[in-house]
């Protein structure tokens, strides 16, 4: 007897089990990937809600191909991406192996929000912004290996460079820093020198003062970038002073001190968030960043909004050798993981687009049928 699709769906696939799988003596797969293999099985989530529509009859008839992510053993690269782009037949299967306690059970079916256990670490500041030495230490050694860096973590690398080595400063780092080629400093960079100064308290009258007025004017932007985006949700900044001033001041605190978002940790080319994108994605996804019902057609990430970040991180990861990849090989085009490309990750289907510059233009949880 074959195992069918949706035997192997039901014992290990519907709950992402590790499955031992053994080959058919002298099988197609036996050939390609010996007697014994250690997967779990992937699904798109086509194929998912499929499955689940074929486990409401029996008895279970269908076989073809299965796809799957090797644990462990032997396997080349080659055969590894075979199993995962290209699979085996279910027809191949002699047997498979599985702890059956469930101990991490699957969301996919689950309309409830995720949980994740989180560990925090408390960290002590030290004194008048000793920590710039070796925050800027480690910048450095990230920009040596090549990593890339939003640009608001540019900004702030190149004002520590500024107070920290001014005499080793670059060609190209200076025009950074002096954009017009006079003696005016960036404002973006000036902004990070200004609050180092702070932090050190090393920050002259006349500083403070200019300090204020920029703080002033970045307040009236984050004003202005806030609206446009009520505005999308169907609201405006004085409407939702009026009508929840709480949720209004919340969210002009986090416009305010919003630090671009990055996703990766390696690669040449940083995946971020900035501002704008940060109030798109979040505002039309995000459960507790919404100001009304005008998002109400939208799937909310299923998670508080505390974790959402966390989220869009683990899955950007799982991708992160791929977009590398192909922005070394198409360096004006925008990357996209949408449909049956779509990244799976606890539970969820993730769609997301990248511009060529790193920037998240859209990233969002897949509806589901049910």
């Amino acid at each position: 007897m074959d195992y069918t699709l949706e035997e192997i769906y039901i014992l290990v696939g519907r709950e992402d089990k590790t499955a031992s799988v053994t080959f058919k003596y002298n099988s197609d797969a036996y050939k390609k990937y010996g007697q014994f293999i250690t997967v779990v099985f992937l699904y798109t989530q086509k194929e998912r809600e499929k499955l689940d529509e074929k486990l409401k009859n029996k008895p279970y008839s269908s076989t073809g191909i299965l796809k799957c992510r090797y644990l462990t053993g032997k396997l080349s690269k080659i055969q590894i991406d075979e199993l995962k782009f290209s699979g085996f037949n279910s027809t191949d299967v002699e047997s498979i192996l599985y702890f059956q306690h469930t101990y991490n059970k699957n969301t996919f079916h689950s309309k409830e929000k995720r949980q994740v256990k989180t560990m925090n670490i408390p960290l002590e500041l030290d004194s008048k912004g000793s920590d710039y030495d070796w925050m800027y230490g480690f910048k450095k050694k990230l920009i040596d290996d090549g990593v890339g860096q939003t640009p608001m973590d540019r900004h702030f690398y190149l004002a520590m460079k500024f107070y920290l080595e001014p005499d080793n400063l670059s060609d190209e780092e200076v025009q950074e820093i002096y954009p017009n080629g006079d003696l005016i400093i960036k404002e973006e960079i000036e902004w990070e020198l200004f609050k180092i100064k702070y932090q050190k308290e090393e920050l002259t009258q006349e500083e403070k003062k200019k300090c204020t007025l920029m703080f002033r004017q970045k307040q009236e932007e984050s004003k202005i970038i806030l609206n446009k985006y009520l505005n999308e949700s169907g609201s405006s900044l004085k409407k939702l002073v009026k009508d929840n001033i709480e949720q209004a001041a919340e969210l002009l605190i986090k416009v305010e001190h919003f630090k671009d978002i990055k996703l990766n940790v390696m690669g040449p080319i940083p995946i971020y968030l900035d501002i704008e994108r940060y109030l798109h994605v979040y505002m039309r996804h995000v459960e507790e960043m919404q100001v009304n019902k005008h998002f109400e057609h939208k799937d909310n990430f299923q998670w508080d909004e505390e974790k959402v970040t966390f989220v869009m991180k683990e899955v950007i990861q799982l991708a992160n050798k791929d977009i590398q990849e192909f922005f070394r090989k198409n360096p004006s085009s925008r990357y996209s993981k949408y449909g049956n490309q779509s990244v799976y990750f606890q539970g969820d289907y993730y769609t997301f687009h990248i511009e060529p510059n790193g920037r998240i233009s859209t990233f969002h949880k897949n509806r589901k049928k049910y």
